[in-house]
């Protein structure tokens, strides 16, 4: 007679295999330094540290039947960072009570390993995913104001050449890859750079707003800069988004009549916002469809151009892959000036956070991120298109609701 043998107990039964024999290596690491005299704290968290790359490698192919990824590796070390509290906690706890130093580790490890299995199972687990693996990229396409900030006078010629320069940079990078991206421009740069604004458009993107003036952006520009990119550009101008990610009055996008703003990235950025309050993914507010820019699942790491100029680009790579599979859909924007070489003007007083890897590396990570997302069989949709999708998925949720 065969008897099946749900999988939800294969792996917790694969798992204490692997569990056994980490703890066991664990152990005769923590033993042998014991030996030497060493600390027990220190023998602990040694014995751990050394299991820790076997366990990972062997919970992936075993446990849970699943190719190791820097995606998992994440999740693995984030769990393990938990269990690794846990257990010093514990393991302090039992020596305390009066434990024998031999006899702890052993009790510590058989607690956390339910505890990791549980945090574990649901790191490995398939989630069931809001989109169909949607990347929607964007250029805050606007003038080189940036030294303005640090208080440097710079002329307006030469702040549009910069963002000229970075946009037709871009450009290159979306014609070579074959993607679609949406632009967010703002009126000084869509009438000043005519000829670039026009290569936006005929290369098949999408033209949405980001004001008149990035500088200095004023509440009439919701409107006054929807008109004039209409006028200039000969499409509907269906998105907002507001300079440096402020606070936009919201029933103003409204009568303005556009259809989606994507003026908000819920995280916390020291010195900008705290938005640890709003939702992650895009939700609706009136008759508008408000787009976040994307944050990491659960923690809410910044993911954005600031985090790709900083992170190492392993680490940057695998966190985007992970939002991208947990919600199936990433939302991502930069700048033209970040792909010039930034390194090459001093006087402009540009932070290091933002200068670093500016110029080719920027460039050269642009396409890493692009054919990461193209690996996993991503989507490049405009803003306009997704917000199309979401808005029709709504109306035949609402039919389906209301039994039509």
């Amino acid at each position: 007679m065969k008897f099946d043998i749900p999988d939800k107990y294969l792996s917790f039964l694969r798992f204490c295999i692997v569990g056994g024999c980490a703890a066991g290596v664990h152990y005769g690491i923590y033993y042998l330094l014991l030996l030497c005299n060493a600390p027990i704290n220190a023998a602990y968290i040694a014995g751990y540290l050394i299991s820790f790359v076997g366990n990972f490698f062997a919970t992936s192919y075993f446990t849970f039947r699943s190719k190791p990824s820097w995606t998992k590796f994440i999740g693995f070390s984030g769990s393990h960072a938990i269990n690794f509290i846990l257990h010093i906690i514990l393991l302090n706890l039992f020596l305390w009570l009066g434990m024998h130093k031999l006899i702890a580790p052993i009790a510590v490890m058989a607690v956390a390993m339910l505890v990791q299995y549980a945090i574990l199972h649901w790191v490995y687990k398939p989630h069931k995913k809001n989109y169909p693996n949607y990347v929607l990229m964007s250029l805050d396409t606007e003038e080189f104001d940036l030294p303005r900030e640090q208080g440097v006078d710079i002329d307006f010629k030469k702040q549009i050449e910069v963002a000229e320069e970075g946009t037709n940079l871009v450009l290159d990078i979306f014609k070579e890859t074959g993607i679609k991206a949406t632009f967010f421009c703002t009126t000084n740069f869509a009438q000043n750079a005519p000829l670039t604004f026009k290569r936006i458009i005929d290369e098949g993107h999408e033209i949405a707003s980001h004001a008149c003036d990035h500088f200095n952006p004023q509440p009439d520009d919701i409107e006054k800069s929807k008109d004039i990119l209409q006028q200039l550009s000969n499409k509907d101008i269906n998105g907002y988004r507001q300079p440096r990610m402020l606070d936009v009055p919201e029933q103003k996008i409204e009568d303005a009549g556009y259809l989606y703003n994507s003026s908000l990235h819920p995280a916390f950025i020291p010195g900008r916002y705290m938005h640890l309050d709003v939702p992650r993914l895009p939700f609706m507010k009136g008759k508008v469809l408000q787009i976040p820019t994307s944050v990491t699942p659960h923690l809410r790491l910044p993911v954005f151009w600031l985090a790709c100029h900083n992170y190492p680009l392993y680490l940057y790579l695998a966190m985007c892959q992970y939002t991208l599979n947990y919600d199936g859909l990433f939302v991502i924007y930069f700048h033209p000036y970040e792909f010039t070489n930034l390194h090459e003007h001093k006087e402009w007083k540009i932070p290091f956070v933002i200068k670093r890897n500016a110029g080719k590396n920027m460039q050269d990570r642009l396409r890493r991120l692009i054919n990461t997302f193209q690996q996993e069989q991503a989507q490049f949709i405009t803003y306009t298109e997704f917000t199309q999708h979401y808005l029709k998925n709504e109306k035949e949720n609402n039919h389906t609701a209301a039994g039509v």
